[in-house]
């Protein structure tokens, strides 16, 4: 019985805390594949409005159930004279950084042409929150070339 008392505290903190890890990696996994997903819809587009972006955010929420908080933010960059410009930018939800899009790590873009960058922001709640894990908000990244036109634009 003692043994069972100074133990049990031990593997019950490793069952735990394994369970923790195995839902954050889920839900990273998650947030990714829908990230890829809905960026692959949008790409199909010629031309995006906020109703079609609020449209892809319940997609989002009913593929990682934990993005009930969640939002996303959708821009089109293009090539013009050598260097990355950001055409439009929108968002929709919450937990949207104010930071400006990222354009170091997206692939070549050829002169003229342009890319559709998603990007999902879902809050992690962890089931046990005393690993520190709470604190998380998983992002995810993607970027599409249009499918059927040079450059999608939106329509306000």
């Amino acid at each position: 019985m003692i043994e069972f008392a100074l133990l049990a505290p031990i593997l019950i903190a490793l069952l735990l805390g394994t369970v923790t890890l195995f839902d954050l990696f889920r839900n990273f996994q998650s947030v990714e594949k829908a990230t890829f997903t809905v960026g692959d819809m949008m790409s199909r587009q010629t031309e995006m409005d906020q109703a079609r972006l609020d449209e892809m955010l319940v997609l989002l929420k009913h593929m990682v159930p934990s993005a009930d908080d969640g939002g996303l933010r959708v821009s089109s960059v293009s090539n013009s004279g050598g260097r990355l410009v950001v055409n439009w930018s929108e968002k929709t939800g919450s937990a949207i950084p104010v930071t400006p899009v990222n354009t170091a790590g997206l692939p070549s873009i050829a002169e003229g042409d342009s890319v559709l960058v998603t990007e999902s922001f879902v809050p992690h709640r962890a089931l046990v929150d005393s690993f520190g894990l709470d604190a998380l908000t998983f992002r995810g990244h993607a970027a599409h070339r249009p499918r059927s036109v040079s450059a999608i634009s939106f329509k306000r």
